[in-house]
């Protein structure tokens, strides 16, 4: 019975970890790290980016952040343990009055499958305040928000990484998609900065999945316990 169990609770494990694996499989459909300036954002053919401001795109290297009030360095891999790297490049969602509106529009070109969630990541951060700055994805060819509102968590000085999974059943393939940026703040010298974005399709464990992970840590728990 002890040999039964033992061999069960192995093949557990192992469908547990595969399950793991598999919800890190991740198709990435649109990111950009603001590395090619503002002119690669002006000649993009996969991205339309526009800026309510009319007055063109304040794209910035790392030796350009100190003025911002932000690091020129950020937790690329969002992982502590590992050191910090130059940004590529970041922008500034605020321009001349605050409050000013940047958006990124892409034709989804990837299948969107049942079990699997859209997830928007960016790092963010505040020259002196962000108040009132949101994200929002919207499908502009069925008119509908795919994700409602969201508060980006930014602070001064220091890049922090946000990260949002919504819903993707509202989104078909050939749909137009927008990412929209409120920049908040009054004024040129406040609002949000945004660096590093990426868009992904995600798988999600369905419940069984989540059950199956479960019996297996339960497994191991129970060897270790009886020993």
């Amino acid at each position: 019975m002890k040999k039964t169990f033992s061999k069960l609770t192995a093949v557990t494990v192992l469908l547990s970890a595969s399950c793991v694996f598999n919800v890190a499989n991740a198709s990435l459909i649109f990111s950009e790290d603001f590395s090619g300036g503002s002119s690669a954002l002006e000649n993009s053919t996969d991205v339309s980016w526009s800026d309510t401001s009319g007055q063109g795109f304040e794209v910035y290297t790392y030796a350009s952040a100190g003025p911002r009030g932000m690091s020129g360095t950020y937790d690329h891999d969002n992982d502590a343990s590992t050191a910090q790297v130059n940004i590529p490049g970041a922008i500034e969602v605020n321009d001349d009055l605050g409050n000013e509106t940047l958006t990124a529009s892409f034709t989804l070109d990837s299948v969107i499958e049942a079990g699997q969630e859209a997830v928007l990541s960016f790092f963010a951060g505040a020259r002196n305040n962000a108040i009132g700055a949101t994200v929002e994805i919207l499908n502009l060819t069925q008119g509908t928000s795919l994700s409602g509102l969201f508060e980006p968590t930014a602070t001064t000085s220091e890049w922090t990484f946000n990260s949002f999974s919504f819903d993707s059943a509202a989104a078909s393939i050939g749909d137009v998609l927008q990412i929209t940026w409120l920049g908040g703040g009054t004024n040129s010298a406040t609002g949000l900065e945004v660096a590093d974005v990426n868009f992904s399709i995600v798988d999600v464990p369905a419940p069984a999945t989540t059950a199956i992970l479960a019996l297996g840590l339960a497994g191991l728990g129970f060897r270790r316990f009886k020993k």
